[in-house]
């Protein structure tokens, strides 16, 4: 931020200060954008009226009946401004007092009195004061560090159309424009948005207007609505989205909807729907990113949907960005490129980014990309030049073989560990996988009543072993739970969910307990694999980054048994393996007998010397 921007972000949190109390954070926020408003546009076509106007804030008693006055008057003059003003802020305008009345010319009057040095920074301040105060209703708008990504992904000067679905406050396409008139380019380029949000719209119609974008269209409505045929026929060289991630939808309404020729999306995720109206929308030339998660590109439930999408060779490149990047959510975001000419050398493959881990704080609650992992990103993509756990070009035939998963990972970690080994087999060969048994907490507690089995959860795995909790205890529900959630020994019990995966094996000597659904049981065939040397294995630094490479879920990682199926292992002869097995047995448990005899010698020594000191007696 330069000093200027610095002055002028003053200026707004001293005129927010002036509203604080008397209206909520985001109703003072609209008056303050409002108020600014009204001032530019007095400023922008300068009349003896329109200071008469503004002046006349200074002598009426009721500043809040002058600044309704003048909002309406606007309204009235300007066809474009049609209902904006009196959208954003009457609503609640009129509950007014002394206090509110005092207020509002407080904020007027320090806006008349900042020495803005032209119009142009009178915009930026408007636009200052929506990207950065926008309040707490408009919580997905896009950070800079995607859109600036974004935006370094395509050539400007190729481009005639854009739109923006789900387009809040048109932060993108304000930030094209400002590149476009900084570089002295000019060359308009259309826009078209559609938002839901009736504020983000008003506020996006009336940023339109300030920054004076002659070309515009924006469009209340849902995105996934087709009654309206506002927007339908038309395609465009460019399309942004970022989308609600993870959105419920009602899928009955698309059943003969055009836009949806590769597949209808479940109920639970409206990803693919929104994915599909920017494709239906590209023209033949076109170009278009979406904001996605890592559920986005690895749900089973969506694979025949990114199928047909693969198959037609319309994706260009996936990239993995840090987790954090929105303000108010720590979920972890991909970007997926969608090209409808696709480069030649770049036809059957898709380009995978790995960069995760270009990550920077910008503030208590938000990271950004770096500026390397930007120019590393932006080079790559660009170049098509391979890094080795940062990028690679992979072919669909191999994108097949994974189900048609796009989780850069199993390209970049997955693939690469499994083929250092000589000879693999698949997990689900040797093994066979089964999550736990769900619970809710009704459940638990009516089964609680004549225990038979404890009942494992998370935490009762520790340091490769297994707390059996007393507290935990219940029976089972039906008999065929005893085959299917209770453990055996040699079963390897792994977390199915949670930040940090956790492993134990059931030893000879075991309590008789069922496996929660937060475990995964890993019942080993002794005549294919050995239980502990896969133990020994799935703990390893590549056995758990080759299980990162697998892990679903947005907020919460998952580990899905059929992923683990898929999980490919190093193979050895059976009875090689057995051989190593009993060693790695044996130095397991010695290891363990060596820790218990180690904390009891401790505390026994500590007994006796806190007895020394008289501050604990023995018994």
């Amino acid at each position: 931020m330069n000093d200027r921007d610095a002055e002028m972000n003053k200026l707004i949190l001293t005129c927010l200060d002036e509203l604080k109390g008397l209206y909520t954070s985001e109703q003072s926020n609209l008056i303050l954008l409002v108020a600014a408003s009204i001032y530019y546009l007095n400023k922008l076509e300068p009349s003896i009226e329109n200071d008469v106007q503004w002046g006349r804030i200074f002598q009426r008693s009721s500043s809040v009946e002058w600044f309704d006055s003048r909002m309406k008057q606007l309204e009235w003059e300007n066809e474009q401004l049609k209902g904006i003003f009196t959208g954003l802020v009457s609503s609640f305008l009129h509950f007014s007092n002394s206090s509110t009345y005092r207020a509002l010319e407080n904020v007027i009057k320090k806006l008349y009195h900042f020495q803005f040095v032209n119009h142009d920074e009178m915009a930026q301040f408007i636009n200052l004061l929506a990207f950065n105060f926008g309040g707490d209703e408009r919580i997905h708008e896009t950070p800079a560090s995607i859109t600036n990504l974004s935006l370094e992904l395509i050539h400007l000067e190729n481009i005639q159309s854009f739109a923006d679905f789900c387009s809040g406050i048109s932060s993108v396409y304000l930030e094209i424009f400002h590149r476009l008139k900084t570089s002295g380019k000019n060359k308009l380029i259309s826009y078209y948005g559609e938002e839901i949000n009736i504020t983000s719209y008003l506020i996006s119609k009336l940023l339109m207007i300030i920054n004076r974008i002659p070309d515009f269209k924006i469009v209340n409505k849902d995105v996934l609505d087709f009654a309206s045929t506002e927007g339908q026929s038309r395609t465009f060289d460019f399309i942004f989205s970022d989308a609600p991630f993870g959105a419920d939808w009602n899928p009955e309404n698309a059943k003969n909807d055009p836009r949806y020729e590769h597949g209808i999306p479940p109920k639970s995720s409206a990803d693919w729907a929104f994915y599909q109206n920017v494709l239906y929308h590209l023209n033949s030339n076109g170009k278009a990113i979406v904001v996605g998660t890592k559920g986005t590109l690895v749900r089973s439930t969506e694979a025949y949907i990114r199928k047909s999408i693969i198959e037609k060779d319309l994706i260009e490149a996936v990239i993995t960005l840090p987790e954090n990047l929105y303000s108010k959510t720590g979920i972890g975001t991909e970007l997926i490129v969608f090209n409808m000419k696709k480069p030649e050398n770049r036809l059957g493959r898709i380009l995978f980014i790995d960069a995760g881990g270009y990550s920077c704080r910008i503030n208590r609650n938000q990271h950004g990309i770096t500026e390397e992992g930007l120019s590393k990103i932006i080079d790559t993509y660009w170049n098509g030049m391979e890094e080795e756990r940062f990028c690679r070009l992979i072919d669909i035939e191999k994108i097949k073989s994974y189900n048609f998963s796009l989780n850069t990972k199993e390209y970049l970690e997955f693939d690469i560990l499994k083929n250092s080994f000589q000879h693999t087999v698949k997990l689900g060969k040797i093994a066979e996988i089964r999550r736990g048994v769900q619970l809710s907490k009704e459940e638990h507690e009516d089964l609680s009543m004549s225990a038979t089995h404890y009942f494992l959860n998370v935490k009762d795995i520790e340091n490769g072993r297994i707390n059996y909790d007393e507290n935990s205890r219940i029976t089972y529900k039906k008999q065929d739970w005893l085959d299917k959630f209770a453990i055996q020994p040699m079963d390897i019990l792994i977390t199915s969910k949670g930040s940090v995966i956790k492993f134990a094996i059931v030893e000879s000597l075991f309590c008789e307990a069922f496996a929660s659904g937060n475990l995964s049981i890993i019942r080993v065939n002794p005549s294919r694999y050995n239980a502990y040397v896969l133990y020994e294995f799935l703990q390893s630094d590549t056995g758990r980054r080759m299980i990162d490479a697998l892990q679903t879920g947005t907020t919460i990682k998952l580990i899905n048994p059929s992923k683990l199926e898929q999980l490919e292992i190093p193979s050895f002869s059976i009875e090689f393996m057995n051989e190593v097995g009993e060693k790695l047995k044996q130095n397991k448990q010695e290891y363990e007998e060596s820790i218990i005899e180690a904390e009891k010698k401790f505390v026994t020594q500590k007994m006796i010397l806190l007895e020394r000191l008289g501050i604990y007696h023995m018994d």
